[in-house]
């Protein structure tokens, strides 16, 4: 079952990846519709 990543999902996972690891943080990962539930 092969499953291939967006855009916007390369995207984050590239910013994630040139973050600092000391500023990291799993949320960084989420949508930002998701992220926005989660704060909330």
């Amino acid at each position: 079952m092969a499953q291939h990543l967006s855009d916007n999902e390369l995207e984050r996972i590239s910013e994630f990846a040139n973050t600092p690891s000391y500023k990291r943080s799993p949320e960084q990962l989420l949508p930002e519709e998701e992220f926005d539930e989660v704060e909330a």
